[in-house]
Formats: C-alpha cells, structure tokens, sequence
C-alpha cells in the first residue's frame, strides 16, 4: 500500500513539474514568435526585369508588383522605403519611407482556413469575420478549428501574421 502511494506520489510530481516546463517552453517559443518579424529600411531597385527591395546591408528581396497594386501602392525603382519580414524572410508589409502604417489586430476563433481561395475566418464578438491571407503559409498549419487566435491585418486588411491566444 505504501509502495503504491509512493509511486503515485512520484508520478503526480513529475506530471505537473513537465507541465510547468512545457508551458513555459511554449511562452518563450510564443514570444520568440511573436518578435520572429524584422523590420529595415531599404531602396526599390530594378532587378532581372522585376522590382525588389534592396536592405541598407545589401540582401535583396523580391516585391510582389501585384500585391502593392492590391493594397493601392505603387513603387518605382528608386523609392526608399520600409519594410517588414516574416521569420520565412518573405515581405509581410511595405511603406514608403516616413509613411506610418497602421495596423489592425482581431482576436477570435478559428472556424477556417481555405486552402483553395487563401482566407481565414474568425468567429470574433461581432459575428463571423473573414480576411485574406497575404501568405497561406502564414501559421496557419496545425491550428484546429475553434482555436483564439488574433490576426494582424495591414491597411488593405489583409492578414500579414497569426499569433495563438489574445495579442
């Protein structure tokens, strides 16, 4: 009796002390996450017949033409500007230089995210919303249904990054 007591005791310890460390493993990885965007300036160059963005430190990313056109921006080689990565180094926002972007977060819970027309919807307190994906990649593998989620949406309300829970 006082074996089997023991051993529970044991087992119970080690189940919350393995809780307490996943939860706090999975706090750091949200942080880590939540600051995996980096932003720099940079000048809109021409290259291979297409426009990319050219960081102050020499990398060069591509700019979708398309998707500046979407959001009602137009650039030209030239145009210094702002930008914004994701932790995949793909462009998730682009301001001219001193143009200030303003942001929307919204939190709620997942009832979908289309894989043939790149949308999620959200069932937030004032209904059911939905919003374009700039990147079906953008964490949205893994996230079951009726999960709280808060998207972050740029000017054009397009969903440029997801983060678990409330923001």
């Amino acid at each position: 009796m006082r074996n089997t007591r023991t051993v529970f005791e044991f087992l119970f310890t080690a189940i919350i002390s393995g809780a307490i460390m996943l939860g706090s493993a999975d706090i750091c990885l949200a942080e880590k996450a939540q600051s995996a965007h980096k932003s720099f300036k940079g000048e809109v160059v021409e290259k291979a017949g297409a426009l990319a963005i050219r960081s102050e430190e020499g990398a060069t990313y591509q700019l979708s033409e398309n998707e500046a056109r979407r959001q009602g921006r137009q650039f030209k080689a030239g145009d210094k500007v702002e930008v914004t990565v994701n932790e995949n180094n793909a462009i998730v926002d682009v301001h001219l230089e001193g143009e200030k972007g303003k942001h929307n977060f919204v939190t709620g819970k997942l009832v979908y995210v289309g894989k043939m027309r790149k949308e999620i919807k959200l069932q937030t307190a004032e209904g059911e919303k939905s919003f374009p994906l700039l990147l079906q990649e953008t964490k949205t593998g893994g996230l079951a249904e009726g999960t709280e989620v808060t998207v972050e949406l740029n000017e054009a309300g397009t969903v440029i990054d997801l983060h678990k829970g409330k923001h």
